[in-house]
């Protein structure tokens, strides 16, 4: 197991679910899996990290161009949740790649269980807005005012992105 001890992102919530809840949800709930990044000269410190999980949102939360010709229900979506990144590396490429990585999976997981986006709802602080919108996210229908801005990006961005097709 990698170590988690002394991972600071400098966000208590984001330090202990990495250190007190990302593995059991992990392997005894099996409610989302969560990749870390770590230090080569430290191979077992944890650097940044991410969770994937499904979850659901209703249509009408989306712009109506996004969800133009989808059935009338919930779309299932890809939780990118929790991303967290040691104090030190802020500012630095770390960040980027750990988004590039949830890009590289997203596919292959939207293929596996139907997707069509991914969506940032639990950590897409205000003064990161502008940070996730750089990768294409744009904020869900009703967002509020103040407080973590629920955001998603179209699985087919993605796909166009990173020059893969749809199985």
């Amino acid at each position: 197991m990698d170590e988690v001890e002394s991972f600071d992102c400098g966000d208590e919530p984001l330090n202990n679910y990495l250190k007190q809840h990302a593995w059991a949800n992990q392997q005894k709930s099996s409610i989302g899996v969560t990749y870390v990044a770590v230090d080569d000269a430290a191979p077992r410190s944890v650097l940044g990290y991410f969770t994937l999980a499904t979850a659901s949102a209703p249509g009408d939360a989306f712009q109506k161009k996004y969800v133009r010709g989808l059935p009338p229900y919930d779309l299932s979506l890809i939780l990118l949740a929790r991303p967290g990144l040691e104090r030190r590396f802020s500012g630095k490429e770390l960040g980027h790649a750990l988004v590039s990585e949830a890009f590289k999976n997203a596919p292959r997981v939207a293929d596996d269980v139907g997707c069509r986006c991914i969506i940032i709802i639990t950590d897409a602080y205000r003064d990161q807005i502008d940070w996730y919108a750089r990768y294409g996210f744009v904020a869900l229908e009703g967002a509020a005012e103040s407080g973590p801005q629920r955001m998603f990006l179209d699985i087919r961005t993605v796909r166009m992105a990173r020059g893969s097709s749809h199985s």
